[in-house]
This record gives C-alpha cells, sequence and structure tokens, in this order.
C-alpha cells in the first residue's frame, strides 16, 4: 500500500512521522469517522499515525512546491511571496485530500463488492445445492474472480484454516466489511447456519432479495435520467442553437455585429457543460452497474 504524494514507503513514512503525533493526535479527534474508514480501507494504521503521515506529506509538499515556484521566479522579492503562497494553498489541499483518502478507497471497494456480490453469491448457492461443503465453497469463491469478494473470502478463509468457527469468521468478516448488502448477506447465512438451516435455501432466499433490490435499484435510475436528459436537451442543444439563432437575427436588425468571441464563449461554455453533466450522470450510477 502506498500513501498519494507520501515520497517515502508507508513503514519509513511511520517512522519519520512520529514527531508529528503531538499535532496529529488532536487532528485526529476532529475526525471521529476517521478510525472506522481506516479499517474498512485495511490500511493497518490507527488514526493518529495516519494523519501524522497526512501532515508529512503536506508539510514535503509545501518544501517542494515553496522551493520550485522560488527557483522559477529567479527569486525575485515579490516571488517570494507568492511561492509561500501557492505552496501554502497546496499543502492545505494535498492534506485535505489526504484525510478524504481512505473514505474514497472504501467507496471504491463497495462498488467493487456490490457489482460483484450477485454472482459470488450464484457461485455459493450452485455449490451448496451440489453438496458442497460450505467451506470448499468459499474457497472455491476465493479462488476465483469476483474483485473483492474474493479478497474477502479469502481473509474468511485463511482464518478457518487457523481453527476458528465459521460462524464467528462469518460474523467479524460481516462487521467488518463497508459493503451493507455484503454485511446483510453474510450475516443471514452467518444466522441462518446457528439456526441449522439449509445454506443453499438461505442463499437461495439471499440472492431473490439481493436481485430484487437491485431490479428496484435500477428501475430508479432509468427513471432519474428522464428530466436530466430533458436538461440537457435544453441546455446543450436548444438554447445554443436557438440562441445563436435569435443573436444572429438581433445583429441584422440592429447593425451591431456578433464578433466571434462571441461563439468562442458559447462553445466552451457548452464544453464546460458537458464534462459537468457526465460528471453528475457518473455520480448518480448504481454501484451495481
Amino acid at each position: 500500500m502506498r500513501i498519494p504524494l507520501c515520497p517515502l514507503p508507508v513503514n519509513r513514512a511511520k517512522a519519520v512521522s512520529r514527531r508529528l503525533y503531538g499535532i496529529a493526535e488532536p487532528l485526529a479527534r476532529l475526525s471521529p469517522g476517521l478510525k472506522v474508514e481506516l479499517k474498512q480501507a485495511d490500511f493497518g494504521l490507527d488514526e493518529r499515525e495516519y494523519m501524522s503521515i497526512a501532515l508529512f506529506t503536506s508539510l514535503f509538499v509545501f518544501v517542494v512546491t515553496g522551493v520550485s515556484l522560488y527557483l522559477a521566479t529567479l527569486a525575485s522579492p515579490k516571488g517570494i511571496a507568492a511561492s509561500v503562497t501557492a505552496a501554502a494553498v497546496l499543502s492545505f489541499a494535498s492534506f485535505v485530500y489526504l484525510r478524504n483518502y481512505p473514505r474514497l478507497i472504501v467507496q471504491r471497494k463497495v462498488a467493487d463488492i456490490e457489482k460483484n456480490l450477485l454472482h459470488s453469491l450464484r457461485h455459493l448457492s450452485i455449490q451448496a445445492k451440489a453438496g458442497v461443503p460450505l467451506f470448499d465453497a468459499l474457497a472455491s469463491v476465493a479462488a476465483s474472480s469476483y474483485g473483492t469478494v474474493s479478497l474477502e473470502f479469502r481473509k474468511a478463509v485463511k482464518e478457518i484454516n487457523s481453527g476458528r468457527n465459521v460462524e464467528a469468521v462469518l460474523e467479524d468478516l460481516a462487521m467488518r466489511n463497508p459493503s451493507p448488502h455484503f454485511r446483510r448477506s453474510v450475516w443471514q447465512l452467518a444466522n441462518g447456519m446457528k439456526a441449522g438451516s439449509d445454506v443453499a435455501r438461505i442463499l437461495n432466499d439471499v440472492i431473490q432479495e439481493l436481485a430484487a433490490e437491485q431490479r428496484i435499484t435500477i428501475r430508479r435510475y432509468g427513471s432519474s435520467l428522464n428530466p436530466l436528459t430533458l436538461v440537457y436537451m435544453m441546455i446543450a442543444v436548444i438554447i445554443p442553437s436557438l440562441g445563436v439563432t435569435f443573436l444572429i437575427v438581433l445583429s441584422t436588425f440592429s447593425g451591431v455585429p456578433v464578433s466571434e468571441g462571441t461563439f468562442i464563449a458559447i462553445g466552451a461554455f457548452l464544453l464546460v457543460f458537458q464534462f459537468m453533466f457526465l460528471g453528475i450522470m457518473k455520480s448518480r450510477r448504481p454501484t451495481i452497474i
């Protein structure tokens, strides 16, 4: 694991940044959700250690950026203030980014889990219906290519091999996982095993429930695209075309020519709007797609 912008490996950065514990500890207390995010992202660091590495990285960005800009401005007096200001802004931005980086990793992990969860549960169900023991079915999913789901089951198989009870391992697996669908599915499996229920029937019920929720999510996403499509047609197609026509007609009657800069500005606005619209569409897309 590497932390973005950090110039050192995590172990060395952890050792170097210990001197910043005095500042990192109160900052960590101001971020109560950081501990859970680090655990769910499998960083292997507590909140104080990670926050001290974030401070060390932001100081590194400040020094490198400040010196580079200072040399680029030929060490002029005005360049010193500009270099310090720009370095401070970039350093603060890097610290904010690093503070939210575990959350970003967790979100990516959840998206990958929920994209592969239904397929992996069907894999388990097929194995269980064929009479394969649950441990062997879990090992089969762990050896398959289901992304983060396979990695999570790989951890469970390793713990079971060490001698732990299967139900306890599944409960711990559900508790430390950030995906609510994964947690619920594994908890239902663990509770059903404790009650002595048939594993194949439990998996079938979980699969049907999860598939129904995914269909509802996709249907809801499709219905939300209709107003977005209307907004896109109005802003990106209808208004620019009618607006340009109106400007040309108005310039004919008023005698005020339409400059080339006007068309450049309209094109630049449409380009920015296209990127913004794509970002909105991507943020609304369900993780199962």
